[in-house]
């Protein structure tokens, strides 16, 4: 369980957004800049701290369970949306954890735990479009459908590596080099995360290398 008491000499504050999505758009073009501003125009925390915390990871599961379906069968459905946001939840727990462990390697970070953590999800948005656009994309595709998956994955991979840097050096506090290091931890844990499951549903290391 996190702990919203932050370490000592750590001030627990609440930034406010303008906009959702206009926030989370310029975290991804601009993420140093705009850490910064959500830094600068954070507040005391407030009553539904929790809740509003979640917000982030329940849009990415939304996301995820809205176009795994269309991908799938090409179609949406309440029923759909719902069973793929179970069956799919995983991958944003993981993507916590992983964030967590970030976020613990700096204690002399700018905020609190759970304000840090809601503050990395703002970073969802390379991964996002390339699930409405890749995943559309592939839904029309009948072959060739995993190689376009994990070649195009490349992308957000990278644009999300300068984001988790700008993150640990301005969110975080870390140096030029550690933000680095972190932002290269990162990528290497989610795509080692990623290949070992593509390689355990293909039915092992050996299937999926041919």
């Amino acid at each position: 369980m996190i702990s919203e008491t932050p370490p000592a000499g750590l001030k627990t504050r609440r930034y406010e957004r303008d906009s959702v999505f206009s926030s989370e758009l310029q975290v991804a073009l601009a993420p140093a800049a705009t850490y910064e501003r959500l830094l600068s125009s954070c507040g005391p925390a407030k009553a539904g701290h929790y809740v509003r915390s979640l917000r982030l990871p329940a849009m990415v599961v939304l996301v995820i369970a809205v176009m795994a379906p269309i991908m799938a069968v090409q179609r949406v459905t309440i029923g759909l949306v719902a069973t793929a946001a179970l069956s799919w939840c995983f991958v944003v727990a993981l993507q916590a954890i992983v964030a967590l462990a970030v976020i613990a390697s700096a204690p002399a970070r700018k905020v609190a735990t759970l304000d840090a953590l809601d503050l990395w999800f703002a970073g969802h948005v390379p991964y996002s479009l390339w699930m409405l656009c890749a995943f559309g994309v592939m839904a029309a595709m009948t072959t060739g459908r995993d190689r376009l998956l994990i070649a195009s994955a490349v992308v957000p991979a990278i644009w999300t590596a300068f984001i988790v840097a700008a993150f640990c050096r301005t969110v975080l506090g870390a140096t030029a080099s550690g933000a680095r290091w972190r932002a290269a931890a990162h990528f290497v844990a989610i795509w080692a995360i990623t290949a070992s499951y593509i390689a355990w549903a293909a039915g092992g290391w050996f299937q999926l290398l041919p």
